[in-house]
């Protein structure tokens, strides 16, 4: 009997070693338009699959300003523009890339109602792997949740149109 629940503790202890083993520490940049809907996501995605996300926000000028620097990620969120550039630079994964949401931002001379001027410009964000990234298989897995039908609500929540409405 003792036997039994020894080999019982060593197996439970063995599958818990595992899944730690298995979890992996993903570092995502983030334009921070996008940040209150990442939050949330990384926070579930984190409870579902074990795997931590360390996110750093910045306007999309200092998202740049950190790649041009050569600071490492596995996976980044920015805009359509940032992404096409990145991409020609070869920093980007561009098999990775996918559409996460849209914003319309207005310009200062929106009507009051807070609708779009017919000047306003769209802004599309994207995710993609990082080509240098440590983690490719878990960072693309967090960027398909934020832009599968799961990530509406926090995409909605956030004040953007999430891509899966399209």
């Amino acid at each position: 009997m003792r036997a039994i629940a020894r080999t019982a503790l060593i197996a439970a202890a063995l599958m818990l070693r595992a899944s730690v083993a298995d979890a992996a520490s993903i570092r995502v940049l983030s334009a921070s338009a996008a940040e209150p809907a990442v939050q949330t996501l990384a926070l579930e995605f984190t409870k579902d699959t074990g795997h931590e996300i360390t996110l750093t926000l910045g306007s999309p000028a200092q998202v740049m300003e950190k790649i041009k620097a050569g600071e490492i990620f596995d996976a980044l969120i920015a805009s359509e523009g940032a992404m096409d550039e990145l991409d020609r630079d070869g920093i980007v994964n561009p098999e990775s890339r996918i559409r996460l949401a849209s914003s319309t931002e207005a310009l200062p001379d929106a009507p009051p109602s807070g609708e779009p001027s017919p000047g306003a410009s769209k802004i599309v964000y994207e995710g993609a792997l990082m080509s240098d990234g440590t983690a490719p298989e878990a960072a693309r897995a967090f960027i398909l949740l934020l832009a599968s039908p799961d990530a509406r609500s926090a995409w909605v929540a956030a004040k953007l149109k999430p891509a899966s409405d399209r």
